[in-house]
C-alpha cells in the first residue's frame, strides 16, 4: 500500500484527516483508546482522501487510528502518543489556585521528556516556575500558540471527555498525570526562589488559618497559639486574609516572596488543605496538615491530623460534588449538630502530640 499522508492532532478534540491515500478508495477509519488493558472504539467513519473525522476527546490518551480496507483488512495503525515526538504541545492550567499550580507543575517536564516533544506551558503562577524550568517555554494565560499538535488543559472538569477519571477519587497530582497520560508518582516542583535571611529572636512556627470553605476550617487556633508560645515558639500567621487571633506575628509585607522567606526558616508549618500547605511542602518545610475532610492520599506525604472515628473524607467521595456557592457545605450533616464534625473533633493535643516529640501524649 502506498504511504498515506495524514494529519493527526488533538487541539479542540481528537482530529484525523486522510490528506492523500494515493487512490480513490474508501477506508474505514477508527479512533481507538487503549487504557488499563482495555481496548475501546471511540469513533468510526468511512473516509476517502481529503476527508476528516473528529471526536470529543481532549486529554492525552493512548489513542490510535486504525485504517482498514473495505474488506476489513488493517492497512495502517497510527499511535497518537508516538506522533507527539518532535512536535509542540501547549499545556494550559485551567485553575489559578496556588495549590493546583504547585501540584501539577512537575509533570510538565516529565511529559516533555517522556514523549520527546516541546512543551509550551501557561500557568497563572509563571513567576514561581519560569526561571526554574529553562527546558520549558512559558506563555501567559490567554496566549495563542501556533504550530502545535495538542492542547490539553489541566483542571477538574467532571467530564470524561476531558479527564479519564473522576477527579475527586484520585490524588490531586494524579489529575495532571491522568490528563497527560503519565504514570502517577508524587513529585515536588522546582521553584524559582532564592531565600533571603529572615531574622527572628526565637524559633518560629508558621500557621495559616484561612481557607476557601467552612468545612476546611478549624476552630482551635487560639488555644494552639497560646500553647506554642508557652513552648517557646513565636507564631507567624502568614495568610493574606485578616484574622483576629492574639499573640501572633502578621507580616507587613504580604508578598509571596516574603512569605516564602518566613517559611524557609521556620521550624514547621501548621495549616489546612490549602495553597500555602502545598507551597511549604514544595519548599521542603515540615508540614502539619489538619485535613479530615479529604482522604489521606489527596494531598501529599506530610504529618496529617485526622480523626477517622467521625464523619470524614466527603471531599473525595464520588457521591458528592462540592458546591462552591454554599459556604457551609457539609453533604452528610449540614444543619445538624454534626455539621463539620470532621474538624471540630480534632483537639490541640491531637496536633501537638504528632508534631512536637516532647509534647505529652493523652
Amino acid at each position: 500500500m502506498p504511504i498515506m499522508d495524514f494529519k493527526l492532532y488533538n487541539i479542540d478534540g481528537l482530529y484525523f484527516e486522510l490528506v492523500d491515500s494515493y487512490d480513490d478508495k474508501e477506508y474505514e477509519c477508527t479512533f481507538i483508546e487503549e487504557r488499563n488493558g482495555v481496548r475501546t472504539e471511540i469513533y468510526k467513519d468511512t473516509l476517502k482522501k481529503g476527508m476528516w473525522m473528529k471526536c470529543k476527546k481532549y486529554y492525552i490518551g493512548n489513542f490510535f487510528v486504525e485504517i482498514r480496507s473495505d474488506k476489513g483488512v488493517l492497512k495502517k495503525r497510527i499511535s497518537f502518543l508516538h506522533h507527539l515526538k518532535g512536535n509542540r504541545v501547549f499545556i494550559s492550567f485551567d485553575s489559578a489556585a496556588l495549590g493546583d499550580s504547585i501540584a501539577w507543575m512537575p509533570y510538565m517536564l516529565e511529559f516533555q521528556q517522556r514523549y520527546q516533544c516541546k512543551v509550551i506551558v501557561s500557568t497563572f503562577k509563571n513567576f514561581l516556575f519560569k526561571d526554574a524550568y529553562p527546558e520549558l517555554e512559558f506563555v501567559e494565560p490567554g496566549s495563542t500558540v501556533e504550530n502545535i499538535i495538542a492542547m490539553p488543559q489541566l483542571g477538574w472538569f467532571w467530564d470524561k471527555n476531558k479527564e479519564p477519571n473522576n477527579p475527586v477519587t484520585i490524588p490531586l497530582q494524579q489529575s495532571a498525570t491522568d490528563i497527560l497520560n503519565l504514570p502517577y508518582k508524587e513529585m515536588r516542583p522546582r521553584l524559582a526562589y532564592h531565600p533571603k535571611p529572615f531574622k527572628s529572636d526565637k524559633k518560629h512556627i508558621c500557621i495559616s488559618v484561612k481557607s476557601t470553605a467552612q468545612l476546611k476550617l478549624w476552630d482551635k487556633w487560639q488555644e494552639l497559639i497560646d500553647t506554642l508560645i508557652t513552648l517557646g515558639y513565636d507564631v507567624y500567621e502568614i495568610s493574606k486574609d485578616d484574622c483576629d487571633l492574639k499573640n501572633v506575628y502578621r507580616p507587613q509585607d504580604q508578598s509571596l516572596e516574603n512569605i516564602m522567606d518566613i517559611l524557609a526558616s521556620c521550624e514547621m508549618y501548621i495549616g489546612l488543605s490549602s495553597g500555602l500547605s502545598w507551597l511549604a511542602w514544595a519548599m521542603e518545610v515540615k508540614v502539619v496538615m489538619i485535613a479530615n475532610f479529604t482522604e489521606a492520599n489527596h494531598e501529599f506525604d506530610c504529618i496529617r491530623i485526622e480523626n477517622r472515628s467521625v464523619c470524614n473524607g466527603c471531599w473525595n467521595n464520588p457521591k458528592f460534588r462540592f458546591n462552591k456557592g454554599d459556604w457551609n457545605w457539609c453533604p452528610e450533616h449540614e444543619d445538624t449538630p454534626r455539621q463539620h464534625e470532621c474538624h471540630k473533633s480534632i483537639s490541640v493535643n491531637d496536633v501537638l502530640s504528632k508534631c512536637i516529640p516532647s509534647y505529652p501524649q493523652d
